[in-house]
């Protein structure tokens, strides 16, 4: 598997971190420790595969920043090992323009 950390901060101390090893073990943390505690895990290979397609389609980093005014949440994805890893740094009205980079981020979301 290939490494992959996603972070999500937003309004009202909201924060989401999902943290992906390099041998599918995972770790969610939704930030709401009061009404879900952060938990862990081991990927399925079906998560696995589906994770891994989505990587290899996502290509080069791209720029996707917030529009000035904008009140949304702003996200920063890290794939790779440490050392060369690539990070994409985004708002999520971005990803409505991405459909790479949805995939990826919507498929962290469902684990």
């Amino acid at each position: 598997m290939v490494p992959i950390t996603y972070q999500v901060v937003g309004e009202e101390d909201y924060a989401l971190k999902i943290s992906i090893a390099s041998d599918g073990a995972f770790t969610v943390d939704s930030g709401t420790y009061t009404s879900e505690p952060p938990r862990s895990g081991q990927l399925t290979d079906l998560q696995e595969a589906g994770l891994i397609a989505s990587i290899k389609q996502l290509g080069i980093p791209r720029e996707h920043p917030m529009p000035e005014g904008a009140t949304a949440f702003e996200a920063q994805l890290t794939v790779g090992e440490r050392g060369a890893e690539a990070n994409y740094v985004f708002w999520e009205g971005a990803l409505e323009e991405d459909a790479q980079l949805n995939d990826l981020v919507r498929r962290l979301e469902q684990i």
